[in-house]
Order: structure tokens, then sequence, then C-alpha cells
């Protein structure tokens, strides 16, 4: 079973060469910079967990990386004098991503079924699952305060409450 890809302190140069306008293509609100995460989850095929036993996933792999032609952000952004805040902000992304990852992985570890097919049926719907609750964790950190969100980091009170939450996070589960 492996992680690959977190924890990692992302930096401005994770975000390509900065651009001039916003991506057309690009349909969020913050206008700012905008990073894009994927996780990814394999496992190559299954095997019993003792003779006659149950099966568990063999070779499990998750990566959590980003999505370089989906992450952008605005020229002079990352010498503005908000950098570290942005910047900050966009860490909370790729930690809650992380954190998400970290959760398939234990979860497809420990899953086990009688039937090998029916295993690799549970691991999907396990995975992606997670994944989801992770993007649904993603979009609340950035709604507005009233939701419990940080405003995309405009509101310095969220984020440092954010930012003390996805330190302490054991799982998905420990955040808001």
């Amino acid at each position: 079973m492996a992680l690959f890809g977190w924890p990692k302190t992302i930096h401005w140069t994770d975000f390509g060469t900065p651009v001039s306008s916003v991506p057309t293509s690009y349909t969020g609100s913050h206008t700012d910079c905008h990073i894009e995460i994927d996780i990814d989850f394999s496992w190559n095929g299954t095997v019993r967990v003792k003779p006659g036993g149950d099966f568990q996933l063999k070779d499990v792999k998750v990566e959590v990386k980003l999505d370089s032609g989906a992450t952008w952000v605005l020229a002079g952004v990352p010498t503005a004098s908000n950098q570290a805040k942005v910047l900050k902000h966009e860490q909370g992304h790729y930690n809650i991503a992380g954190i998400a990852a970290r959760d398939v992985e234990r979860a497809l570890k420990k899953l086990r079924n009688a039937d090998s097919s029916a295993l690799e049926a549970d691991a999907n719907s396990t995975a992606n699952s997670i994944v989801g609750d992770g993007q649904t964790e993603e979009d609340t950190y950035d709604d507005v305060a009233a939701n419990g969100g940080t405003d995309h980091g405009n509101d310095a009170t969220q984020q440092a409450t954010w930012n003390s939450k996805i330190a302490a996070a054991k799982s998905l589960a420990d955040l808001p």
C-alpha cells in the first residue's frame, strides 16, 4: 500500500507561468488563482489474505497530484502583498485533498471480501465516495463565511479556523 504526493508544500512555481487573465475555461468565482488537484487510485488485482480466506487488494497505489493544465495564477499575485495569504489558502486545498487520499489508502487497505470481483467493486465505490467527500470539503472551504467557509481565503477568522482544523485532521470526518 502506498500514498504518493502528500504531504507536500506547494509553491508558486507549481502554478506554472502566471497568466494575464482568467482562463475562459474557468467557471469558478475566485479570480486570483486556481489549484486543481487529482486523486488517482489503483491496485493490481486481488490476493487471498490466507488460503481459502477473504480477498484483499494487491499493490494499492493512491496519488495526489496537481493538474497543471487546470492550475493557474494571475500575473502579479505571486509578488503582491497578499501572496502568503493566497498561497496558504491554496495549500489548504492541497491538504484537504491529501487527507482524502490518505483516507482512500487506509480504506482500501482494510477492505476484504470473499468474492474478488465484489471486492474490486467495493473498492471503486469506497474510493470514489471518499474522493467526493473531499471535494465537498474543498467546496465548503471556499464557500462564504455564513456557510462555514473562508470566502476563498478572504475571511481571515474563518481561514485561521480552517488552518487549525486541517492541521489537526486525522481524517475527512475531522473537518467541518
